[in-house]
């Protein structure tokens, strides 16, 4: 039976399938998460090799299409494609971004502007092939307006500025127990500082009912819209849909955001791997 594998790997985590030819998934596998754009050789091979004895029992993959994170140019994607070539070398190897993933997740074979609020934050206009307009997300530091680091960032920044309540400030110091030399190490000197930020998001989550909070989400939400969603709004009309666990637990929010735009969301996804089993599943 001619599998394929399909990998969704973002900074966090990497979730694979393993499709049959119907669309069934005949395995499921999620590890921790790969940054292509940053990760040694030796490091892939090591994340790689756990999956492969893991999928091993089901055979080798006819084909793997492999769409991640900081695969964003033509020598990373080959970098990652020659280390998954290394695990499965009889398959066909296919590397694309995280952004045609969602993408693709979300519109398939139609055009569309495309989103992902995760961790990170990036967008799209795509043709229903690939995408053919794109602002740069420029990562945490110099954008991603609207992701989980951002949130975090501000969160955080707002708690020891003393910006918030003094109850919203209590319920965070006794939920995280976090000093500030303990943010500038993870921040500064840490190996993931966007996760270490966006693993904040759930204490905006649990107190989105408090003013400030939720304000803090919402000017994001619109930041991100006006600084990324509007360039592809002058292409003329599309469907405009969502990926990524911000935009999901936060999906009110998100809708107030992009209705005071005049901005109409046709879908909102946690993850695009339901949508690229069916995408990939309708290819010839």
């Amino acid at each position: 039976m001619k599998y394929k594998l399909l990998a969704d790997a973002g900074s966090t985590k990497v979730e694979w399938s393993l499709i049959r030819p119907d669309g069934s998934v005949a395995a499921s596998v999620h590890t921790g998460g790969i940054n292509a754009a940053l990760s040694s050789p030796d490091s892939l091979t090591l994340a790689l090799e756990r999956v492969g004895e893991l999928l091993r029992p089901h055979g080798a993959p006819a084909e793997v299409y492999y769409y991640g994170a900081g695969c964003a140019t033509p020598s990373i994607c080959a970098k990652m494609a020659r280390s998954l070539q290394d695990i499965w070398k009889d398959s066909v190897i296919h590397v694309d971004s995280d952004m045609l993933a969602a993408a693709r997740s979300i519109f398939s074979h139609t055009a569309g502007i495309a989103c992902i609020l995760g961790t990170g934050s990036n967008s799209c206009l795509y043709d229903g092939t690939g995408i053919i307009s794109q602002i740069p997300s420029l990562g945490y530091v110099l954008g991603d307006e609207g992701s989980g680091a951002v949130l975090g960032r501000r969160l955080i920044s707002d708690i020891f500025k003393l910006r918030l309540p003094k109850e919203i400030i209590s319920r965070f110091n006794e939920a995280y127990n976090v000093t500030i030399s303990d943010i500038i190490e993870n921040v500064y000197r840490g190996t993931s500082p966007s996760g270490y930020l966006a693993s904040f998001v759930p204490f905006l989550k649990d107190n989105i009912d408090c003013e400030e909070i939720h304000d803090i989400v919402y000017d994001e939400f619109l930041r991100f819209i006006d600084r990324n969603l509007a360039h592809y709004l002058s292409f003329g009309t599309y469907s405009v849909g969502f990926i990524g666990s911000v935009a999901s637990h936060f999906e009110t929010v998100l809708r107030q955001a992009t209705s005071a735009r005049e901005i109409e969301i046709s879908h909102i996804y946690k993850s695009p791997m339901g949508g690229l089993i069916k995408h990939h599943t309708t290819l010839s």
